[in-house]
């Protein structure tokens, strides 16, 4: 398909945007400006229309039109106002996608782009902790001191969705260029180290989940019961390693015991484990006090904030956080009817790209959702991009069609 210069400008700033993603940094915001200026001057009248009439379409606006309707009603303008804000990709990217046609190269085009940038990224990492470590500054390896571009569980899950990208796809879209197949293995090994460089652990656990399933699935047609005892003693061997050679990542997944009594711990504690279980107690009296609309999304974090206070949780008041849940937060935020809309664009889209077979969807569903388990993740630009910007991408082509299969 030929593109004028419009055309071809309209389709730049998408792949822009994902080799940038990683780096976290505000010219994301004027990627998506610039993109949308350039979206005015591509508009075709049959395309819009047939937008318009596409579920996914809908799927994000209406979470949109909930959360700014729930805004209007706030009275933390200010925290209303951001709310809007950072969820502008719920209205924005659904226009983009869906309004517009999408050649198949172009969304490969993104994929290859994304995974450029999670490399790179992961590179200049490793080169900044080296060179702060060589002046005696070794916890620079560790981390958020690591992850200096965006929080390290986002990074981290960026990080295994490339890994995924280049296992399903690279050995297919670059048979006919072995160089670049090649170079894709190290790629694999920068990505891998800096997941565990990362230190999160919910981006060690979903590595070990992710990984697997990567694995049983290409090889699904060959596998029987001896190769599965393979794969898991491989496996096994594997975290042997990673455990041996990132003992302080692991270290930080001992924070993970099982806690008997919430009266057991601590309330002026802000270790990250610990204070989740207590702001989950507050987030659950919240979510019953206010069940059907929700507290408006300008005053959630506001009522958290009182909660904390009432009940003695000093560590979490003092850091002002958030529910570390985004389940809970937008219950607590928008009700019942935010929280509905919210789970159909989760575990409903992974239900629905299981009988699909869409299986990328799937991989990504999976790490949207262990996140959301464990972070307000759409109260941050990082993770709202990321969501928004995949979640059309992999309605617009499925597994198959990006391998080129009948």
């Amino acid at each position: 398909m030929k593109l004028n210069i419009k055309q071809q400008l309209f389709y730049f700033f998408p792949v822009l945007l994902c080799f940038c993603l990683p780096f976290g940094s505000l010219v994301l915001s004027a990627i998506v400006v610039a993109w949308s200026l350039f979206s005015l001057v591509n508009i075709n009248k049959s395309e819009v229309i047939k937008g318009i009439k596409n579920i996914n379409f809908w799927a994000l606006l209406v979470f949109f039109t909930y959360t700014a309707a729930s805004a209007l009603f706030s009275k933390n303008k200010q925290e209303a106002s951001f709310n809007v804000e950072v969820k502008m990709s719920f209205l924005l990217f659904p226009f983009f996608f869906f309004c517009f046609s999408w050649p198949i190269q172009l969304i490969k085009r993104c994929l290859v782009s994304f995974v450029s940038g999670c490399f790179f990224a992961g590179i200049l990492l490793l080169i900044r902790s080296t060179y702060y470590a060589l002046n005696g500054h070794p916890e620079y390896f560790f981390y958020t001191q690591y992850s200096n571009f965006i929080h390290a569980s986002y990074f981290a899950m960026y990080l295994i969705l490339a890994i995924a990208i280049i296992f399903l796809f690279y050995p297919k879209w670059f048979q006919s260029q072995k160089s670049v197949v090649y170079a894709s293995y190290f790629f694999i090994v920068i990505l891998t180290v800096s997941i565990f460089l990362c230190s999160s652990k919910l981006g060690i656990i979903s590595f070990f989940i992710c990984v697997p399933l990567l694995f049983i699935y290409k090889l699904r047609a060959i596998l029987n019961l001896k190769k599965i005892s393979y794969l898991m003693l491989g496996l096994f061997i594997l975290i042997i390693i990673t455990f041996k050679l990132f003992p302080e990542t692991f270290n930080r997944l001992s924070s993970l015991k099982v806690v008997s009594s919430t009266s057991s711990i601590d309330k002026t504690s802000s270790e990250s484990t610990s204070v989740r279980i207590l702001i989950w107690e507050q987030c659950i009296q919240l979510i019953k006090e206010n069940f059907w609309f929700g507290t408006t999304v300008g005053d959630a974090n506001d009522r958290l904030y009182q909660s904390y206070k009432e009940n003695g949780l000093t560590g979490a008041l003092s850091h002002h956080l958030n529910a570390h849940n985004q389940y809970f937060q937008t219950f607590i935020g928008l009700g019942f009817f935010g929280f509905i809309i919210l789970l159909f664009l989760t575990f409903g889209y992974l239900i629905k790209n299981i009988f699909n077979k869409h299986f990328l969807f799937i991989l990504f569903s999976i790490l949207i959702i262990l996140n959301f388990l464990v972070e307000s993740m759409l109260q941050t630009s990082a993770g709202v991009l990321f969501f928004c910007f995949f979640f059309c991408l992999f309605n617009k082509a499925s597994t198959k069609d990006l391998l080129n299969e009948n």
